[in-house]
């Protein structure tokens, strides 16, 4: 089911992050309304995914969490990694990541956005973008979005719904693995899997990037 949603403004997309930072456990990122064990799982089955992904990579330098939110993967991805930057665009946000992610000396917080990404002589080995870019829903954004990432990272593990029976979030709008590769600067499939839970469906992805610069 394709999620589309009026184009919010930037302003009404952070109250919405804000409040839902304010919400208890893994409700700030997931949905409200699903039972706490169905987000534990589908957590757990989550990270195992992006593991795997970074795992087929044969060693990672530096990677990038994009959007980390409370820090749920933000360990699991500094286990494949010998640094990891995380960026979240909401400081409640980061402040709970930090928080909980305290005893992890090789992650570097950052508050900035997936469109405006600070770095521009510097390639993560890997971005890790999970359940992000769906909350960008106009067309420009996007396509800056996807720019920044092909230019920052030389591999992209990427998790997106792209069927739901419920909508996912307030905002939302739902892209095939097809369309996000075809917004990737010099993407190339490495991989694909998928993920299944509560009748809705994502595809876990590995893509090459080719530097467009």
């Amino acid at each position: 089911m394709q999620q589309v949603t009026r184009t919010p403004a930037p302003s009404e997309v952070a109250d919405e992050w804000r409040r839902r930072a304010e919400r208890p456990g893994l409700a700030r990122v997931m949905r409200a309304s699903q039972p706490a064990e169905l987000a534990a799982e589908t957590t757990a089955r989550t990270i195992g995914l992006v593991t795997g992904l970074l795992r087929s990579l044969g060693g990672v330098g530096a990677a990038l969490e994009i959007g980390c939110g409370m820090g749920r993967l933000t360990p699991a991805i500094a286990a494949q990694a010998r640094t990891v930057t995380a960026i979240d665009m909401t400081p409640r946000m980061l402040a709970l990541a930090k928080e909980s992610c305290a005893h992890l000396s090789t992650v570097d917080f950052v508050h900035t956005t997936v469109q405006r990404l600070p770095w521009q002589d510097r390639r993560f080995d890997a971005a890790v973008c999970v359940w992000v870019l769906m909350h960008v829903l106009d067309d420009d954004e996007i396509a800056e979005a996807c720019r920044a990432i092909a230019a920052a990272a030389r591999h992209l593990v990427l998790v997106e719904y792209e069927e739901a029976d419920i909508p996912v979030g307030r905002f939302s709008r739902l892209r095939t693995v097809e369309e996000y590769l075809a917004l990737l600067p010099g993407a190339h499939l490495l991989e694909r899997r998928e993920l299944h839970y509560g009748g809705d469906r994502s595809f876990a992805a590995l893509i090459a990037l080719d530097d467009p610069r």
